[in-house]
């Protein structure tokens, strides 16, 4: 599997935009390019590979998720669904929409947008994070009962994902209970497809994207020279639920992976993680402006 990975970096950095016909296995190539921070790589080659597979969903996919403007990569997050609405990344760009609504502090259309992924896609890999966000954002708005109403129709479908957090304990539906609220009848049969969409292979997720004009302070980790060691560092934060990301540097003549935790609109916060990250893991840092 090292040996394939190898082959496949080294081919696309030699021959880029030289896309086999297969280009949907090349997408995940670049989505992991983009898991490992290099964005900037990516964007450059997407205009000769939109040139050559113009009705790719993966491709167009790629040129929403590497728009740097929130709101142009909302609205590039639309036309790709409009477009290609059975697309496999079609919950991810619906996610990123209502992350967006969420950050920009429009808690009532980004409840509606969150409420979608469990409803529309029973086979995503956001729906716990989709209820969680949609809770706060009903919370946000005064709408417990709305809340309360959509946790009980996915705990009905979704019943061993996680609910004690949201601090309701009836939200077990009698069987004779009839649902029906639920939005549409078409969205009713995909719910109950969800244990046979359940056995299906997960897909690849993107990590979301953070607007860096909103958001430009970074805190720097670590820098080294072998990408392994940097690697090694960014999974064990993210797996203790930090966004990080692993950019190259140059640095006197020589090529650095650097491991920053992203992003934070104020210094002052920051710092405060910063300090918690050194508490926790020993960590020097340092925080850096880094808007794009």
């Amino acid at each position: 599997m090292v040996n394939k990975r190898v082959y496949l970096v080294c081919g696309f950095l030699m021959i880029a935009g030289m896309i086999s016909p297969v280009v949907a296995q090349n997408t995940e190539l670049y989505f992991s390019l983009i898991q490992e921070g290099r964005i900037q790589e990516v964007r450059q080659n997407l205009p000769e590979l939109v040139s050559k597979h113009p009705n790719n969903d993966g491709v167009h996919f790629l040129v929403a998720l590497t728009t740097v403007d929130g709101a142009s990569s909302v609205e590039k997050f639309k036309e790709f669904i409009e477009r290609f609405p059975d697309s496999r990344w079609a919950d991810d760009a619906q996610m990123k929409i209502g992350e967006y609504l969420y950050a920009r502090g429009l808690y009532s259309q980004a409840s509606v947008q969150f409420r979608l992924i469990p409803l529309r896609y029973p086979s995503s890999a956001h729906i716990q994070r989709a209820m969680n966000l949609m809770v706060q954002s009903y919370d946000a708005t005064g709408e417990a009962d709305s809340s309360h109403y959509y946790l009980k129709v996915f705990k009905h479908y979704y019943p061993d994902l996680s609910y004690d957090q949201y601090g309701y304990t009836d939200l077990d539906i009698n069987p004779r209970t009839s649902l029906v609220r639920i939005p549409n009848e078409q969205a009713k049969k995909k719910l109950a497809s969800v244990k046979k969409m359940k056995s299906l292979p997960k897909k690849t997720t993107v990590a979301p994207l953070i607007n860096p004009k909103e958001r430009p302070w970074v805190i720097q980790v670590g820098a080294f020279g072998m990408y392994n060691n940097a690697k090694k560092l960014k999974m064990n934060l993210s797996q203790n639920g930090y966004t990080v990301a692993i950019d190259e540097i140059i640095s006197n003549g020589k090529r650095l992976h650097t491991v920053r935790v992203l992003r934070f609109s104020t210094k002052a916060e920051a710092n405060r993680v910063g300090k918690e990250l050194h508490r926790k893991f020993s960590l020097n840092y340092r925080v850096l402006n880094k808007p794009y």
